[in-house]
């Protein structure tokens, strides 16, 4: 056997072994990736996700908790503005976030998962004595004030009407807490907002009965658990897939909502 061919037979076994440990590096470096904790964020909203007596809590962080525990994830849920959190997972500096609208802008960063955890009611509300009324047309509310928070989605039909400059006086904070004290202080005369959200946003401040919300409701959306799309997380949706799946189906999900909102 000539030398040549030897060579050739030994560069070849370690062309083999290079792509070897690279592969197996890897696959290494993606199960650490996972190994510790999954790192998922949320707007710090009542009653989705919020901090009660110092524990983490809430309609979705329940939801997803046991969902990630069923389908063999630790996670670790961190709460923030909503504008910093859409940043984070943009970014890739955490694994996830809920929960989410889906929206053509998002789809560039944002894998969703395909069931919504949440449908959230959309409706606007305002003083308990003010004369305001909605019969569906939002181009009434050209010249009055409205309170909103940043970077939030509040569904098609009213981020149109924010983005085309239909309304002309908004004023924008970083909390649905802000949005509502600026409503009965007077600063605004209306807020869109998810219904569950405002109404016990105002239960928690005590000021409950000096809101009331229009009728009828604007829209009702899903809203979704989303991944960055910085890294793969086919197996792990597949795994909560099914987890969340199971929980609907043995009456968990549904015990949880009861839980919030009885």
């Amino acid at each position: 056997m000539s030398l040549p061919f030897l060579r050739l037979v030994s560069r070849e076994r370690r062309i083999r072994l290079i792509v070897f440990f690279i592969t197996l590096l890897t696959l290494v470096t993606t199960n650490n990736l996972y190994a510790e904790k999954l790192v998922l964020v949320a707007a710090d909203s009542i009653p989705t996700a919020y901090i009660d007596n110092g524990k983490l809590t809430g309609i979705l962080v329940d939801v997803i908790t046991e969902a990630f525990r069923r389908a063999g994830y630790p996670i670790e849920i961190q709460l923030m503005p909503w504008a910093r959190a859409l940043s984070e997972v943009s970014n890739g500096n955490v694994d996830g976030i809920f929960s989410v609208f889906k929206l053509p802008e998002r789809e560039s960063f944002l894998t969703y998962t395909e069931s919504p955890i949440i449908t959230q009611v959309e409706s606007f509300f305002a003083r308990k004595d003010s004369s305001i009324t909605f019969e569906g047309d939002l181009n009434k509310f050209k010249h009055i004030p409205i309170g909103i928070i940043r970077k939030t989605s509040y569904g098609e039909k009213i981020d149109a009407a924010i983005h085309d400059g239909i309304w002309e006086n908004i004023t924008a904070t970083n909390s649905v807490e802000s949005v509502v004290k600026m409503l009965v202080n007077g600063r605004v005369d209306l807020a869109p907002s998810y219904r569950h959200v405002f109404i016990r946003g105002a239960k928690e401040i005590g000021v409950l009965d000096e809101i009331k919300e229009l009728s009828p409701s604007v829209e009702s959306i899903p809203s979704y658990l989303a991944f960055t799309k910085k890294h793969d997380y086919s197996e792990i949706i597949r795994a909560y897939h099914k987890a969340l799946a199971a929980m609907k189906q043995d009456g968990t999900f549904d015990n949880i909502y009861n839980k919030y909102l009885q």
